[in-house]
């Protein structure tokens, strides 16, 4: 019985350690795919690392935060004349259920110039 009870262990241990999935690949976010990737767009900097710019498919205005905001940026002294050039690639913002506040997507900004 005591055999039993060891080699019932020892499989299920084997199990546990050999049979779990690796941590799952984020869907969402700055560590998520990109869903587009934008190049030499036209950008205001509203301030912190957000940016607005015309989607280049719908042709609307869209806003994006900063994966990795640098505090060298400058706000654009218009909000309504883009000032920056950048490429990146936008990701999928994450939904966690309805908020009050706008929740904007993503960009991990590969290269920015500002004229």
């Amino acid at each position: 019985m005591k055999k039993l009870l060891t080699n019932a262990s020892l499989t299920i241990l084997s199990l546990a350690l050999f049979c779990c999935e690796k941590d799952p690949q984020p869907d969402c976010g700055c560590d998520g795919p990109a869903v587009l990737v934008l190049k030499n767009t036209r950008a205001v900097h509203e301030g912190a690392g957000l940016f607005t710019f015309t989607h280049p498919i719908t042709l609307n205005k869209t806003s994006a935060w900063a994966c990795d905001a640098d505090s060298l940026w400058a706000k654009s002294a218009n909000s309504e004349v883009p000032d920056y050039t950048i490429s990146g690639n936008l990701k999928k913002e994450c939904f966690f259920g309805p908020t009050l506040m706008i929740v904007y997507p993503p960009i991990d900004i590969t290269a920015i110039k500002k004229d």
